[in-house]
């Protein structure tokens, strides 16, 4: 129906509808830790909520986009290594797995801990104190303002300047941030009510592809650390393998990378930036 498609919810509803979907994430990982699958929809629900927050003018709305981005920031490693697990889960058998538990659990549990603590009921409760605050300050219907032509003058000089550095140096720094500058552009074409176009579509496989490299590149890291954990010295047939799965890995998110460059190269966004 109509009322549902996100295009005809006003940005307060759309950013409840998503803090539902937070909801629904955290309920998931409290009844079912250690599977990658309810933090990695808690983590690009947060992205989807940052990208909604720059589309709108509000005082607030940059303070809250940094808070929700911190607050995810705290959360990767957990999420990397949980994804890493699932990986293995996939790939080895269950001897192997058992031989990967001891170092997979003394590498993770920091990192692990921190996602149960960010998400336990005390910590959560505070997150929702400031979230709901801002929310409730929002108008229940958008104003009729037209496009913020000057917002997005600004979002799309800032893609074209991260673009150039990405295509000239090829930089892991600026390829990380490259997400996040194409999720602001989208979100402001399409809070617009703009119609589907090359633009939006672009966007769309530029952030997937771009996450999907993104988790390559931290399994990559991940199985370096776990092959030269002191524990598997004796099970060299197992690291050879983790080792193979790492080159694999590496070859993903290239590949990833190599789409990305494309969709880069033919996407249209006016004037050209100053050097930099």
């Amino acid at each position: 129906m109509a009322e549902d498609d996100p295009k005809h919810l006003s940005r307060r509803l759309l950013l409840v509808e998503l803090s539902k979907q937070l909801e629904r994430a955290r309920a998931e990982w409290i009844a079912a830790p250690l599977y990658p699958g309810p933090m990695q929809r808690f983590d690009s629900t947060i992205t989807a909520i940052t990208g909604q927050l720059h589309s709108i003018p509000a005082a607030d709305s940059n303070k809250q986009g940094k808070r929700w981005l911190k607050f995810q920031q705290k959360l990767s490693a957990g999420i990397a290594w949980l994804t890493l697990v699932d990986l293995l889960r996939n790939s080895l058998s269950k001897r192997d797995l058992q031989y990967t538990a001891s170092p997979l659990g003394r590498l993770s549990e920091a990192s692990i801990s921190r996602c149960n603590r960010l998400l336990s009921s005390d910590e959560w409760k505070r997150v929702k104190r400031w979230w709901f605050g801002y929310l409730d300050s929002l108008p229940h219907e958008d104003l009729e303002a037209g496009l913020d032509v000057t917002a997005l003058e600004k979002a799309q000089h800032r893609l074209l300047k991260l673009r150039r550095r990405v295509l000239k140096h090829n930089l892991d720094k600026d390829w990380d941030k490259l997400e996040q500058t194409v999720g602001q552009l989208r979100s402001l074409l399409e809070s617009e009510g703009l119609s589907e176009n090359h633009t939006i579509t672009a966007c769309r496989k530029i952030e997937c592809s771009t996450a999907a490299w993104r988790r390559a590149n931290v399994n990559a890291e991940n199985l370096k650390t776990l092959a030269n954990s002191p524990e598997l010295d004796e099970h060299t047939d197992l690291i050879e393998y983790l080792f193979e799965l790492r080159a694999n890995e590496k070859s993903r998110g290239h590949t990833h990378l190599e789409v990305v460059r494309d969709l880069l190269l033919t996407l249209s966004l006016g004037g050209t930036p100053p050097s930099t």
